[in-house]
């Protein structure tokens, strides 16, 4: 049995390095004064594309389908599945032993009467099997190609359960890539409104210092978060058999999974039921048994049937045959048969642990999911609808004169921080949901 579980690792990564949202120029920038340098003069070139013809658009769905071509679980566990469906050829043969011919020939001389010739025989014999045995071989190979085919449904659904996680933490972040950008050309019209605000005589050098700090900081951002795009999608074109440096035109925005409707006992049950690990062993079990049956019915002796033609001088000529059936006092198939029990009784005790083990991560899965669904909508609904309106008073209160830069930047980076929290967060809970299906035996 090949257990296969995800700790999916892609989110995780792409989100806690956080979104760099500066909320508060979502409200609307700050007013420049005629004189000042466009916006689009100052802000920083773009990130350099990946050296491609041209981005392949890729859906979800089409990632999952040729991650299963391309998945080397998969690929290994149907290679697995074709060599066993090859061991049918020699559970089929009718005739599993072959005929056995002895010959021999030598002068021959009576003492007697002086009598003097050439004396041969010949002597052939079949095995025939009486008691079954081929139907149980074949049964044993059947049962084998059930596990071997429930193996590779493992491999699939391990492997839909990655790309889904690396699809998403793509989008993820792509989307932060956006939002590093959008920040970078913010801070760059910040920066040109406070030079005039400094040329003017309304502000202080140490607002241009600070805001020129925060421009080297969301450049900063960006690039990590170019980085961490590039990485993402890296690990996407890997999983999906892309070649290297193609662009990836995925769909961009990531929403929250769809709640769902069942509770813990019925997804407990759905998963007892679903899982294909656990239906890979309890086919194991089946054939084993299928075995144990094949062991049995070759202890059944095998007669051979043989024909003898002899002749030990010139007109002396035997032609006969018979049966010997060999009596099976000594040797039974007693050492074959005592592995085959234990080894069931050690398949029904994995099947016992995995069973406890399915029901632990689905447990575990389904509170976490719950956990940061809750949070994420928390966020969304009341954290980042207050964090956008404190920056939007602070900056009406820094256009009058009330409030200080300082403060302003300190109150958009607090901002900031809700929406890095809560695109986390939203990984998370995309993490938490993929893991739920995948314990539950989702295709």
């Amino acid at each position: 049995m090949v257990g296969l579980r995800l700790r999916p690792r892609s989110l995780s990564r792409c989100c806690t390095a956080g979104f760099a949202f500066f909320a508060a120029f979502a409200v609307g920038p700050p007013e420049l004064p005629a004189d000042a340098a466009p916006a689009a003069a100052i802000a920083p070139a773009s990130p350099p594309a990946v050296a491609a013809a041209s981005a392949a658009a890729l859906t979800l769905d089409q990632a999952l389908s040729l991650a299963e071509r391309a998945s080397p679980l998969v690929r290994r566990a149907r290679a697995e599945r074709d060599a066993v469906a090859a061991r049918d050829v020699g559970a089929s043969l009718v005739m599993p032993a072959n005929p056995v011919v002895a010959a021999g020939a030598g002068p021959r001389r009576e003492s007697d009467t002086g009598a003097r010739g050439v004396q041969y025989f010949v002597h052939a014999e079949q095995a025939v099997e009486v008691g079954g045995q081929r139907g149980a071989r074949r049964e044993v190979v059947s049962r084998a190609l059930r596990t071997a085919e429930l193996r590779v449904d493992v491999a699939r659904a391990e492997t839909r359960a990655r790309v889904r996680a690396a699809y998403v933490g793509a989008q993820l972040a792509l989307a932060r890539v956006d939002a590093a950008a959008e920040r970078e050309a913010l801070v760059a019209k910040l920066l040109e409104a406070v030079r005039a605000r400094v040329a003017g005589g309304a502000s202080s050098n140490v607002d241009l210092e600070l805001a020129r700090l925060e421009r080297g900081s969301a450049a900063r951002a960006r690039v990590d978060a170019t980085l961490a795009a590039t990485d993402a999608q890296a690990r996407l074109r890997l999983l999906v058999g892309m070649p290297p440096a193609q662009r990836l035109d995925l769909e961009r925005r990531a929403v929250a999974p769809a709640p769902r409707a069942e509770v813990l006992p019925a997804l407990l049950a759905r998963a007892q039921a679903r899982r294909a690990e656990l239906a890979a062993l309890a086919s194991g079990v089946d054939e084993i048994d299928a075995d144990i049956v094949r062991l049995r019915r070759e202890a059944i002796p095998s007669p051979t049937l043989f024909v003898d033609v002899e002749r030990d001088l010139p007109g002396q000529l035997f032609v006969g045959g018979g049966l010997a059936v060999p009596i099976p006092t000594w040797r039974r198939q007693q050492g074959e048969l005592a592995l085959a029990r234990a080894d069931r009784l050690r398949v029904l005790e994995e099947r016992a642990l995995v069973e406890r083990d399915v029901a632990l991560e689905v447990e575990r899965a389904f509170q976490a999911e719950g956990a940061q669904r809750e949070m994420a909508q928390l966020l969304d609904r009341e954290v980042m609808p207050a964090a956008e309106a404190a920056v939007a008073l602070m900056t009406e209160g820094w256009r009058a004169g009330k409030f200080d830069l300082f403060r302003l930047l300190q109150t958009s980076r607090d901002a900031s921080e809700g929406r890095r929290l809560y695109l986390e967060t939203l990984g998370l809970l995309w993490e938490s949901s993929i893991a739920l299906d995948r314990a539950v035996g989702a295709p």
